[in-house]
């Protein structure tokens, strides 16, 4: 198993915010809205993904699909890889193990391409701030806590009921434009 490259620019916020869930045991999820976007005809499933949005904030056509809640941690692990690149912090549910990967976004755009994200059943990712890369050397404690505390800058990627939801509007379009 590959191991983080500590010269990575992510490969210190990952280890903060896994070093913070290990002391705290809870990760702040942010809420899920989604609304789709489809075209006035019949839609299929893989065209429809495509169409889907999803926001951690209500929004006109937006249907809220979880609030804001605690992820009680069971485990973390960080997945990284095959050059050392951390690509998320998977996170193991205490009581239904389910995994939900989380991949940190820097403030600044590099050449580099971010590593995909691993499969599994939910996926957010987490913004950092310029503000986050000076609190990192000055306030490292106070920043783990904003990260898994807080829920400014995470947004879902997807979601099981992001799934669903859009399963559900799939078939009802198909069953509106089959008259």
């Amino acid at each position: 198993m590959p191991q983080p490259d500590p010269a990575h620019p992510l490969t210190e916020f990952y280890q903060l915010l896994q070093h913070t869930l290990d002391r705290e045991g809870t990760f702040a999820l942010p809420a899920l809205y989604a609304c789709l976007q489809a075209p006035a005809r019949r839609i299929y499933l893989d065209e429809a993904r495509d169409c889907l949005q999803l926001s951690p904030a209500p929004a006109e056509g937006f249907t809220r699909l979880q609030a804001s809640c605690s992820l009680q941690l069971l485990y973390s692990t960080l997945h990284v890889a095959p050059d050392g690149a951390p690509a998320a912090l998977l996170l193991t549910e205490e009581c239904t193990r389910t995994v939900t990967a989380v991949q940190l976004l820097p403030p600044f755009v590099w050449e580099d391409p971010l590593p995909p994200v691993p499969d599994c059943p939910a996926a957010l990712t987490l913004q950092l701030t310029m503000q986050d890369v000076m609190a990192i050397d000055a306030a490292p404690a106070a920043l783990g806590q904003r990260l898994v505390r807080g829920t400014e800058g995470k947004r879902w990627l997807h979601h099981p009921r992001a799934e669903t939801f859009l399963a559900d509007r799939v078939d009802l379009l198909q069953r509106v434009y089959r008259r």
